[in-house]
């Protein structure tokens, strides 16, 4: 059935990962009268530790969905995951690139397929390890970007790319002035979890998204979709999350209501050179069936 297509969302705006720091969300920040400020009980509620805030514009490429009724066996370095429990609901050998903003649906080509009817407690994704973002807002006390001679307390994510490893990362990802900016596409590639300084991690979990018991891992694979080893090795990120609710799909069910809930899409920073930077932040959608 068409409307089956927007089983998709419940996977694909869920896996997106926080690039800084990925052992836990970081705190929410405070908005007040459209200024984003650290959430904080102490005289510095700036950004100065990072904070999590909402993105005008999230685009993920997607190439295999799954609705599982447990969970999957994970792939490690020697193996691939084991899908037995789980039906296969989106397919695009080529990718699909869905754009996510918040309160709106979204298409993506590719082929749908219905689940059989049952209880489906876990979902498992197969995507790019590039991520789109774009933004523009007000911080609370001027700061200079990435990009550009200018400081202010509006910024914005410039189009432009770059890569989160170990070693390396990008800081090139944002621009700040004394009037509103016009945003561009940040495309990133996350080919580590952690910081650049950390050492290799190609596995992530995050709990309780946006307060809720939903939980992702995510896992960076290689060419053979199997663990990466190496930052070298990362070709593509795969994903399981467990959902806070369990998705029931009956023989009455002929459609997919989805809400969205991105309250943290985006990590906003200050780096060590006193700049202000972004990235991604986990999305959650919250999926009803009708």
């Amino acid at each position: 059935m068409k409307n089956f297509k927007y089983l998709f969302l419940v996977l694909s705006t869920i896996f997106v990962f926080e690039m800084v720091s990925f052992n836990k969300a970081e705190a929410a920040c405070t908005v007040t009268a459209d200024v984003i400020k650290k959430a904080s009980t102490s005289a510095d509620d700036s950004i100065e530790e990072g904070c999590d805030t909402v993105p005008d514009l999230y685009e993920i490429v997607i190439y295999k969905l799954y609705l599982c009724k447990s969970a999957p066996t994970v792939p490690t370095t020697s193996s691939t995951v084991v899908l037995t429990p789980c039906s296969q609901i989106f397919n695009n050998d080529s990718g699909a690139t869905a754009s996510v903003s918040s309160g709106k649906d979204i298409d993506i080509d590719g082929t749908f397929t219905r689940p059989p009817d049952g209880t489906y407690t876990h979902g498992y994704a197969y995507m790019d390890d590039t991520f789109g973002i774009t933004w523009s807002g007000k911080i609370s006390a001027s700061m200079a970007g990435g990009t550009g001679s200018t400081s202010g307390v509006h910024c914005a994510s410039v189009t432009g790319s770059g890569t989160h490893r170990k070693g390396s990362t990008h800081t090139n990802n944002s621009i700040c002035g004394s009037s509103p900016i016009t945003p561009g596409k940040f495309v990133e590639t996350l080919n580590q979890f952690g910081g650049a300084t950390d050492n290799f991690t190609a596995t992530a979990e995050v709990e309780n998204i946006n307060g809720t018991t939903a939980k992702i891992n995510g896992y960076l694979v290689d060419a053979s979709e199997q663990l990466a080893t190496d930052t070298d090795d990362v070709v593509k990120l795969e994903g399981l999350v467990t959902f806070a609710n369990p998705v029931v799909v009956t023989t009455d069910t002929r459609s997919i209501s989805i809400r969205f809930n991105v309250d943290v899409g985006m990590h906003v920073y200050r780096n060590s050179s006193s700049k202000f930077m972004l990235g991604g932040g986990p999305f959650q959608a919250i999926m009803t069936a009708n």
